[in-house]
């Protein structure tokens, strides 16, 4: 249910006029001490994660931009929501959760855009609504679970677990760190490639392709309606 009704929250902000609307920054610089984990819980926008090595901190930014929730919403009142907004970074244990307070609801009138940088030895976990994810550099894990948009995640080790709605996700690894790859495209395609050769999936409804190597991590990405895309050079 949720995911439907992201998808309805998708089609009605690109049906809504546009109108100038004054963006907010927010910015964040946390030292990594004893973070292990980052959680990121995200609305509707589009989220880029770089990770690095030599990094010992996590570099965030997060821009707001007000937009109508409906035909007779008052751009006004999202214009007042982004100003009472506030970036949410708490470190809980060796977990940091990030976010936007007050949580993310149906009736949120703004945009988020993150900017994240962070070490690559920081396992990530994003809960995502609608747009865009792009990931670079992790190799200590990753989990996702989107409702709709485009996901690409280019990562050099770790367990990956994708759960997207509706988009494409593609994701690039090196194969020697993997011990199996499955993708499964609900309406649409799994297309698997190792070291250039294609794996096929078949299915009349559904398509699905999987492989085992001889490395110690697994991935496993799903898809409701698009393509599920593995790449392992």
């Amino acid at each position: 249910m949720r995911k439907i009704s992201l998808v309805a929250t998708a089609i009605l902000a690109c049906a809504v006029l546009s109108e100038a609307a004054t963006p907010r920054t927010l910015t964040r610089n946390i030292p990594i001490g004893p973070i292990e984990a980052l959680d990121l819980e995200s609305g509707i926008g589009d989220v880029k994660i770089i990770a690095r090595e030599g990094l010992d901190e996590v570099a965030v930014e997060v821009t707001l931009t007000p937009r109508r929730g409906g035909f007779f919403s008052s751009m006004r009142q999202a214009e007042k929501e982004v100003q009472a907004a506030s970036l949410r970074a708490k470190v809980n244990g060796k977990k940091l959760m990030l976010g936007i307070d007050p949580p993310a609801d149906d009736e949120r009138r703004f945009e988020e855009r993150w900017t994240i940088e962070l070490p690559a030895d920081i396992e990530l976990k994003l809960n995502h609504g609608v747009g865009d994810i792009s990931i670079q550099g992790v190799r200590a894990g990753l989990e996702i679970d989107s409702g709709v948009g485009d996901i690409e995640a280019e990562v050099a080790e770790g367990d990956i677990t994708i759960d997207l709605g509706v988009g494409t996700a593609v994701v690039i690894a090196p194969a020697d760190a993997y011990a199996s790859a499955e993708g499964a495209g609900g309406v649409g395609d799994a297309r698997l490639t190792v070291r250039g050769e294609k794996i096929s999936g078949g299915g009349f409804i559904s398509h699905a392709a999987s492989w085992s190597g001889n490395g110690t991590h697994h991935i496993e990405v799903s898809v409701g309606v698009g393509d599920a895309v593995i790449t392992l050079d």
